[in-house]
């Protein structure tokens, strides 16, 4: 079992009263690390030394500061290091290994992306009401940034969130859930590698009743980006708010799917099946429910469950054929069984999967697709989180509408349809930050990714999202 430290002012180091916390594997059970139990004196120590680190940081010009990430890039595309940090990712969490290599690519393009903003950022010159005076519009780093990183996707959203705060000129404190917790310290030794300043990049692990709130609420991190749920963001939130830092929050989702009659339904069944099964179902903007036109709904239920059986559910880290790997606790498994039984209950039809495996521990559990949904139920109103998918069906346009929209989230949404008119109506109605239309959800580098309602405030990626880690400086320059 290895025992891994925290990486804090460019140095290894254990929690100031040497606890440390197990790690277990979803698949087994088995304990297979041991890392640090941060403190409040270790929230002190490293919120220290990145306020201090920034004062040297945010002086270098941006394409120096892109040189250090540049590093960073070549190093996380170096395919032992993907190996070995993706094998980190599906021990820690259950996703297969070949989809945890790949997250760890895609970290590193993503960062590749975030790094051409280096030569782009720009102000204003702004005409003043006098012929001797120029008013200019600065955009200049905020401070410290810390990223609070969930375990779905602990190193994708890392780097979506480390990478373009740092180009900005600002200093990263990276705390992972502590359910993800190993890969973040498995990327630590490559963050030193790169040769940041010492204290320009720090990993802290730990409890979040012991941390969370400590980090959240020092005085000396200037910015909280968080991806997490609704609740956890709630409260990150109220603490950042204590001191008045900003905040970015990345929330969770419930997102619909409407199927019109003309749609092309082969391509919708593929498309929600991806969209609903990716990670085991763990995504905040995974397909959450699907509203059909009743004319086409036993078509679209029978196409979509061929595409939910034919899915194999098991241990990633050995079988590279493996389509889902295990949820992330065996908790999560008996929460979702019983998502699941409750639907039971309040007349839903199972028409495949809602059982545990055989032979296999409860963290793993099938592809569940549920027909005969209503609104009303808890099913079509709360978010799953897993691989569960209710069918909800209606006669109008309007219905779909009011009925995709009646939800305290609105990150995705999808459309599948051939109508152009109902791809206006339904992509200017839908509330939702992102509406896909005859495709699976998946974000890319240049676009803006964020939820409207309770899935969140601010975004990531694109323009948008690198700005989010500046703040503007007007100057008055007056020349009479």
């Amino acid at each position: 079992m290895k025992t891994y430290e925290f990486y804090i002012n460019g140095s290894f180091t254990g929690s100031s009263n040497g606890e440390t916390l197990s790690v277990t594997s979803p698949a087994d059970g088995q304990a297979f690390a041991e890392v640090p139990a941060g403190t409040k004196e270790d929230v002190t120590r490293v919120t220290g030394s990145a306020r201090q680190a920034f004062k040297k940081w945010k002086k270098l010009a941006t394409i120096e500061r892109a040189a250090y990430i540049d590093n960073l890039i070549e190093l996380l595309r170096d395919e032992e290091n993907q190996k070995r940090i993706g094998r980190a990712i599906s021990m820690e969490m259950g996703k297969p290994l070949s989809h945890a290599i790949g997250e760890v690519g895609a970290a590193a393009e993503i960062a590749a992306y975030q790094n051409q903003w280096a030569r782009r950022i720009e102000g204003d010159i702004v005409d003043a009401d006098s012929s001797s005076e120029r008013i200019l519009l600065y955009k200049e780093p905020i401070g410290t940034v810390l990223c609070i990183t969930p375990w779905n996707f602990p190193m994708y959203v890392l780097f979506r969130k480390m990478v373009p705060a740092l180009l900005a000129g600002n200093t990263v404190i990276a705390k992972p859930s502590f359910k993800s917790a190993v890969s973040a310290l498995e990327l630590a030794p490559l963050l030193k590698e790169a040769g940041f300043p010492d204290g320009v990049v720090n990993v802290i692990t730990g409890r979040d009743e012991e941390i969370g709130d400590a980090l959240t609420s020092n005085e000396n991190v200037g910015m909280v980006t968080f991806t997490g749920s609704t609740g956890v963001g709630k409260h990150v939130a109220a603490q950042a708010a204590t001191h008045v830092a900003r905040t970015s929050l990345e929330l969770g989702g419930k997102a619909p799917a409407v199927v019109m009659k003309d749609a092309d339904l082969d391509l919708a069944a593929q498309a929600i099946a991806g969209g609903r099964l990716a990670n085991s179902g763990q995504v905040c903007n995974n397909t959450e429910r699907v509203y059909v036109h009743a004319s086409v709904k036993d078509e679209l239920a029978e196409k979509l469950k061929e595409q939910f059986s034919s899915y194999q559910v098991g241990n990633g880290i050995d079988n590279p054929d493996v389509d889902m790997g295990p949820l992330v606790s065996e908790e999560d498994g008996n929460r979702i069984h019983g998502i699941v039984e409750k639907a039971r209950e309040q007349g839903a039809e199972v028409l495949t999967g809602g059982h545990f495996l055989d032979g296999l521990p409860k963290s793993f559990y099938p592809p569940t697709l549920l027909d005969n949904c209503t609104q009303d139920m808890d099913v079509v109103r709360d978010e799953v989180f897993g691989p569960v998918l209710p069918i909800v069906t209606f006669e109008t346009i309007d219905e779909a509408i009011d009925m995709a929209n009646d939800s305290i989230y609105g990150l995705t949404a999808n459309v599948y349809t051939n109508d152009y008119r109902s791809v206006m109506r339904l992509t200017t109605e839908l509330e939702s930050g992102e509406v896909y239309v005859n495709r699976q959800q998946g974000e890319a580098f240049q676009g803006y990714h964020t939820g409207w309602k309770q899935s969140g405030i601010g975004g990531d990626d694109g323009r948008y999202g690198f700005e989010a880690f500046l703040q503007k400086k007007s100057v008055y320059m007056n020349f009479e």
